[in-house]
């Protein structure tokens, strides 16, 4: 199989896709995979909808800049793909330069934007007077550096991961830099629209809605939808359809899988309510954690509540034919 993954080599995102593929749920074929870089996630996704590669790596959310707009975008813009895992890394930044450097001659530091975010407090105080840059990705703002002739790289900096440094041979001018220690991303792994892994007891489901255009409550609506089948939600953010201003889809994650009659049963009502569901998968938690369901919403509930509802529709006496208008 041909994996993509936000690229080049030695970003955050190629860490995870290392991780997912050693630890993928039976029935995956993990064997010789191919992967593939790609310089953006819409790219990838457009390769992967295309039959190009056979799943992409992307990341979601991360514990202090919140989602990831491209990789929900993408989300929201397709019900063609199916996320099958999640992974999690820790996330720690260095500034390196082609050779050893006092801060104060930083002229340039680049990266891509939401590690940017993840620094900004750290650069205002250590290298006030440098432009910021975005890049790609983190691993390319280092690539792009080693890659540079002298004078253009004399007076920048990249921000990236501890391994993009020692890959491409850069001098590491300060370790741990973010602002938040113990920060965390969280990616998905998503494939073309088929299977659904297994359910496990520790799930996650992913959808995006789109509510009913100028209704009055319709968010409430759909919320209490969840918490009237018992469905925690972890996750939820906004995001603009773009046909015009002021209409938004929302992306969520809940705990429990499809095979979930509480999950099932709130499916089906946000159906009936939703002009636009996409159900985006349901795949174990990377953290295995096991959702906490009341006696009243676990399956025999739902099962035992069908039952008693066909002996009594069995009770109906038909209609007779000759009878009707």
């Amino acid at each position: 199989m041909r994996y993509g993954f936000l690229g080049p080599e030695t970003t955050f995102t190629h860490q995870a896709l290392l991780q997912a593929l050693a630890e993928m749920p039976e029935g995956f074929d993990t064997s010789a995979p191919e992967m593939v870089p790609f310089s953006s996630v819409a790219t990838a996704a457009a390769d992967l909808l295309a039959g190009d590669i056979d799943a992409l790596m992307a990341p979601i959310e991360n514990s202090v800049e919140g989602g990831v707009s491209g990789t929900l975008d993408v989300l929201a813009a397709t019900d063609s793909i199916t996320i099958v895992a999640e992974q999690t890394v820790q996330i720690t930044f260095v500034l390196a330069a082609r050779e050893a450097m006092p801060l104060d001659e930083l002229t340039t530091v680049s990266s891509h934007p939401h590690a940017q975010a993840q620094v900004q407090g750290w650069l205002r105080e250590e290298v006030p007077g440098a432009h910021v840059a975005a890049a790609s990705s983190t691993a390319a703002a280092a690539r792009d550096l080693a890659a540079a002739g002298e004078d253009e790289a004399r007076g920048c900096a990249a921000v990236c991961s501890p391994l993009a440094a020692e890959h491409f041979g850069l001098a590491v001018l300060a370790e741990g830099i973010e602002d938040y220690e113990g920060a965390i991303t969280r990616f998905v792994l998503v494939t073309r629209e088929g299977r659904i892994p297994a359910r496990t007891g520790a799930d996650k489901t992913t959808l995006v809605l789109q509510l009913p255009h100028n209704r009055s409550g319709a968010l409430l609506e759909a919320l209490e939808i969840l918490s009237s089948n018992g469905v925690n939600m972890s996750r939820i953010e906004s995001r603009p359809v773009g046909d015009f201003l002021g209409r938004y889809s929302f992306s969520l994650d809940i705990e429990g899988h499809l095979e979930d009659r509480r999950v099932a049963a709130a499916l089906r009502a946000l159906h009936r309510l939703c002009p636009v569901v996409h159900y985006l998968g349901s795949y174990p938690r990377v953290d295995g954690r096991r959702a906490e369901v009341r006696e009243d919403f676990a399956d025999p509930a739902y099962d035992d509540a069908r039952r008693w509802m066909q002996r009594l529709t069995a009770m109906i006496t038909p209609t007779d034919p000759s009878t009707e208008i």
